[in-house]
Order: structure tokens, then C-alpha cells, then sequence
């Protein structure tokens, strides 16, 4: 699993730091962790995209697009943005290549959710958050679920605009799971940007 340098909890002594900071820097691994799709794509180290940022990019696309919806808690759906790959901070950002099945996926990243929540007054509901976004069985789950598939379409279309990897089979990806509404008018605008009109892209 490629990172930009140490785990952060490893450079510290075990069991020393109250609930919240324990939390704050095992979630802090994130901004070491690459994804791994770019980096085994060719992106350079010094340009590939860490876990946390594109955590950040799923909660900024949420906090746009959420309000939009009618019936959906935008709030409920923000929070769910910002914690649905914690559970990387332990298991890494697993890929497809990597050969690992999804239950065994779903178990270790579960299982780095509850070291990071033990101890924490609202560490329950963190994990009820996760659980309900794994599951994509509620509203607010479904769309924080575009909303990460819709990050890395756009992340794929800079990328490919700056010559740094391939974007089709990401963009093809966004696709199938952006199909329709505010998030699929701006993966496609973003597309069709007349600055990236070289690059080669999949037609919907």
C-alpha cells in the first residue's frame, strides 16, 4: 500500500491520548494514504490525490448538492460524506487488483471503524453513519455514494486535462452511477470543457 510517508499512530506511544485526539490521528493517516487507482495508474507521487482529499472533495460535493434534493438531510448526509472511508485509515484503499473479497473488505474497514470510535460519546452513531452508508439503502446513503463515484469522474477528468493518466474507465465508472441531476450536468460540463478538448474521452 503506497503512502506519502509513516503512519502517523505508529510514531507515537500506545494508549497515551484521551478518545478524541486517539481519533484525530488515526483519521490523520488519511492525509498519508494515497488512492491507490491513481498512483498504480501512473499519477506521480507528488500529484496523486490521498484518501483525505478526496474525502474532502465527496463532503464539498455533498455540501453543494445536497440542498438541492427535497426530502434529503442534507446534514445527516455531510456527516456521512466526511466518515465513509475511515475505515481506510487501518485496512488501506483497497483495489479491485488487490484481490480481496468485498465481505473481507467490509469486515476490515469495519473493523478499523470501531478502533477509531471506542471511546468516543457519539462513537455509535459514527458507526451506525458507515454502516448506513455501506448498506446504500437510504436516501441520504445513495447519494453520498454518487457523490464519491461523481468525485472521482471529475478528479479523472482533471487529471487527464493535465496528461497525468488515463480517464476513461474512471469517467465510464461516474457514469454508470451519476446518471442523472446536478452531479451528472457538471461530471459531463467538466467533460465537454473546451480546454479538454484533446484528451480522447469515452461517449456516454
Amino acid at each position: 500500500m503506497q503512502t506519502k510517508g509513516p503512519v502517523p499512530r505508529s510514531l507515537f506511544p500506545e494508549g497515551d491520548f484521551r478518545p478524541a485526539l486517539e481519533a484525530y490521528v488515526q483519521i490523520n493517516q488519511l492525509k498519508q494514504l494515497f488512492r491507490q487507482g491513481w498512483f498504480l495508474r501512473g499519477v506521480p507521487r507528488d500529484r496523486c490525490e490521498t484518501v483525505a482529499e478526496h474525502t474532502a472533495g465527496v463532503a464539498w460535493l455533498t455540501l453543494l448538492l445536497a440542498p438541492e434534493l427535497s426530502g434529503l438531510d442534507a446534514d445527516r448526509a455531510l456527516r456521512m460524506a466526511l466518515i465513509h472511508d475511515l475505515g481506510e485509515s487501518h485496512a488501506g484503499d483497497i483495489t479491485p487488483s488487490d484481490g480481496v473479497s468485498a465481505s473481507e473488505k467490509h469486515a476490515l474497514e469495519r473493523l478499523a471503524l470501531l478502533q477509531i470510535v471506542a471511546g468516543l460519546p457519539h462513537g455509535e452513531e459514527w458507526l451506525a453513519l458507515w454502516d448506513e452508508y455501506e448498506s446504500g439503502e437510504t436516501p441520504e446513503a445513495r447519494f453520498v455514494r454518487e457523490m464519491d463515484r461523481l468525485e472521482m469522474g471529475l478528479q479523472a477528468v482533471i487529471y487527464g486535462a493535465e496528461g497525468l493518466a488515463d480517464p476513461s474507465e474512471f469517467i465510464t465508472s461516474a457514469r454508470q452511477t451519476v446518471v442523472g441531476g446536478a452531479g451528472r450536468s457538471m461530471l459531463e460540463e467538466l467533460i465537454a470543457s473546451p480546454k479538454n478538448a484533446g484528451p480522447q474521452y469515452p461517449s456516454d
